[in-house]
């Protein structure tokens, strides 16, 4: 390739946006996948319950229906689950769409949870109060969730060993906190960590193309430039601010209309 045909770091940044969802397909597939499990196990056992009852018997129509509803609410969550893979899929449609942004999150966030579970970081999770419908791409929000809670996990590292017989041990709660708002016309998405946070000067910086903290090159440097792309893209904020010991992610969008109930 001459030197002029070399790709400018715009053309390199939505290349490597491509990479960059695959590498989320990879990174949540064996939660995924665990997630996936649980419910297919409960549609097991319930299949199998109602065989023997009817082989026996001894089937009551109660009971039955009974087991019945329990499968068909596993089968609705294990359709949850697989949609919110299709977020990360790069031949997925991003086409404008009336979405229940807390349904989102929480798809996000179920998807995420042997990620918490490995990284020993607790999830406290405040969703929003009353339904509302916005206007966005139909895996955007689960994409800004796994980027963010992507970036939280890294910034607090491995599990430090701490011994139990030192007398001056700091132990650091790892602790990510995810609060919904709905207020003005506006729903608002507030991740905050206590995983250190960032220096002024990087933090305002820190959303542009290929700027990354990660010293042993494991990341492209643009988990948190996706974001803001698809939150302005909707017509949207996208703020990083520090905290106290660490970040603050606020990510706040207009309200399209109140959803039913």
């Amino acid at each position: 390739m001459s030197e002029q045909e070399q790709p400018t770091q715009e053309e390199l940044a939505a290349r490597l946006r491509v990479v960059s969802r695959l590498a989320g397909v990879g990174k949540l597939s064996a939660g995924a996948a665990h997630e996936i499990n649980q419910p297919l196990n409960v549609i097991r056992m319930a299949a199998y319950n109602l065989r023997r009852s009817i082989e026996k018997g001894t089937l009551e129509t109660e009971t039955a229906l009974a087991k019945l509803q329990r499968i068909d609410e596993q089968i609705d969550r294990v359709a949850r689950l697989v949609g919110g893979m299709k977020a990360f899929s790069p031949t997925s449609k991003q086409d404008h769409c009336t979405i229940d942004p807390s349904e989102a999150v929480a798809t996000a966030l179920e998807l995420l949870a042997k990620r918490f579970g490995a990284a020993e970081v607790a999830l406290e999770y405040h969703p929003a109060d009353k339904p509302v419908a916005l206007q966005s791409p139909p895996t955007a929000i689960q994409e800004v969730v796994a980027h963010v809670v992507d970036n939280t996990l890294e910034a607090y590292g491995p599990v430090a060993e701490v011994d139990p017989f030192a007398s001056n041990k700091t132990v650091i709660e790892r602790k990510l906190t995810i609060t919904e708002v709905v207020s003005d016309g506006r729903f608002t998405l507030c991740f905050e960590d206590g995983a250190g946070g960032m220096e002024t000067e990087f933090l305002a910086k820190a959303a542009e193309p290929f700027v990354t903290a990660d010293e042993t090159a494991g990341h492209a440097g643009l988990g948190l430039t996706i974001c803001r792309d698809l939150i302005t893209s909707m017509d949207g904020e996208f703020l990083l601010e520090p905290v106290e010991g660490g970040l603050r992610v606020t990510v706040s969008l207009p309200v399209t209309q109140a959803s039913a109930s």
